[in-house]
């Protein structure tokens, strides 16, 4: 943002008098923006945020950039009310504290997306800035080409709370469990960063402080899958569990189709409704699938992985379908429970399983599930190489450390750290479900 935009922004927040329209940009060359009003002023702005195409990036959005000088210390609210117009995308906010070496904080609501047909939604975002925070970006996104609004967009400010723990104490607590749990954790020469980044100075700053040094050090993993929730996420983790999309189950003359989505927390009577409604799709439609099914992950981003290996018991059977190898070698063996609606066993049906590059984390380890399994074939493209297992760590201030701990065996104990590599490899534009519809009727 240049210094004349940037004085504007200041002199809203400051003066409470005028003020101009917040500027957007474009995150990519596909998307197209526009707004009206300025999210400082009480009555908020608007913003518009559409594209034809998403190009070679995975979504459209538009991000605007102010000073963060008079954020540092405190925590910011970003709220508005978003519509999907157009299109089969989720939508989100977004935002993020750099620092002159990069970012420091970031906050997203992806994990409670927007979608078309919902209506306009409400949608919260909340972020402590770092004191080394030079400059704030914010913004909204949509994952697929379409049309998204955001109306009554305001930012404000609020003071920050620590509840009595220190940064010092978290990074204490955060670097000991690191160091004793994570797969990677030989990447790090932890008596450097010990010495690095325990300082005394720490101390008297607040625990959101030590959000951005954690996450320094869980990049040295390189594991790209271990990341933090800060108390409010990692709260709504524990209380819900909430699907990225509806399941969705048809019948396909002689073949049975279902798509799995993910399901981000661990709350236990949604994701046991979630196995439930799972096992109920797939037990309708076996009486009339005698050709075989099509598992369809190419929309599941992670999250919860035993609803859904729970409620596609009857494609998996019994025994083990999987394992979690940790960093000493010992190996953990799937057994996941059948849900009460499954009682059909379909284990020696054939199955297609669709993937590709947003099949992720939980997503992958259900295509873990399948692979060796007898019967099953492989469609589309790559997934994202995060067939890893995390487990939380709860923080001193209620946040967590979701901490990447094993690696995802198959039934043959084959693991998959560069991502699961479909059999047959389906190109943009070419329909992954004809072909693999396909291959399930060329068997007798």
């Amino acid at each position: 943002m240049n210094r004349r935009v940037a004085f504007v922004f200041l002199l809203g927040l400051f003066s409470g008098g005028a003020s101009a329209d917040t500027v957007w940009k474009g995150t990519s060359v596909n998307s197209i923006t526009s707004g009206t009003g300025d999210i400082l002023e009480t009555q908020g702005g608007a913003l518009s945020v559409s594209a034809e195409s998403t190009g070679t990036e995975n979504f459209v959005g538009a991000i605007t950039a102010m000073d963060a000088a008079p954020y540092r210390g405190r925590e910011v609210v970003l709220a508005g009310t978003m519509s999907v117009k157009d299109g089969a995308g989720r939508a989100a906010l977004w935002m993020r504290a750099d620092g002159a070496n990069g970012r420091l904080a970031f906050a997203s609501s992806a994990g409670t997306p927007v979608r078309a047909g919902e209506g306009p939604q409400a949608r919260e975002l909340r972020l402590y800035i770092p004191s080394g925070t030079t400059s704030l970006k914010l913004g909204a996104t949509l994952d697929s080409a379409g049309h998204v609004v955001v109306e009554k967009m305001t930012l404000t400010a609020e003071a920050a709370t620590s509840g009595g723990v220190s940064a010092y104490d978290m990074v204490e607590y955060a670097l000991a469990a690191i160091r004793d749990n994570a797969l990677n954790a030989a990447n790090v020469d932890w008596e450097a960063e010990e010495q690095t980044r325990l300082t005394p100075a720490l101390k008297r700053l607040p625990a959101q402080e030590a959000y951005g040094s954690i996450r320094a050090v869980l990049d040295l993993l390189a594991d790209r899958h271990s990341f933090l929730q800060h108390p409010r996420e990692a709260a709504a983790y524990r209380q819900s569990a909430v699907a990225s999309r509806d399941i969705e189950a048809r019948q396909m003359q002689d073949i049975g189709y279902v798509l799995v989505p993910g399901l981000r927390g661990t709350e236990a009577t949604a994701a046991e409704a979630f196995t439930t409604g799972l096992c109920e799709h797939i037990e309708r439609l076996a009486p009339t699938s005698p050709k075989g099914w099509i598992v369809d992950l190419r929309q599941n981003t992670g999250g919860n992985m035993w609803p859904m290996l729970s409620g596609l018991h009857a494609l998996l059977g019994n025994g083990s379908i999987g394992a979690f190898r940790d960093r000493e070698g010992v190996a953990t063996a799937w057994r996941p429970r059948a849900g009460r609606a499954c009682s059909v066993d379909l284990s020696s049906s054939r199955v297609a399983v669709l993937v590709g590059p947003k099949t992720a984390s939980s997503g992958e380890a259900v295509a873990v599930a399948f692979r060796a399994r007898p019967g099953t074939r492989f469609f589309g493209q790559p997934t994202a190489g995060l067939a890893t297992a995390n487990r939380s760590y709860p923080l001193p201030d209620g946040g967590a450390l979701r901490l990447t701990r094993a690696v995802m065996l198959d039934r043959s104990g084959e693991a998959y750290l560069d991502g699961i590599k479909p059999e047959e490899r389906v190109s943009s534009d070419q329909d992954a479900i004809d072909m693999a519809a396909a291959w399930l009727r060329s068997s007798p």
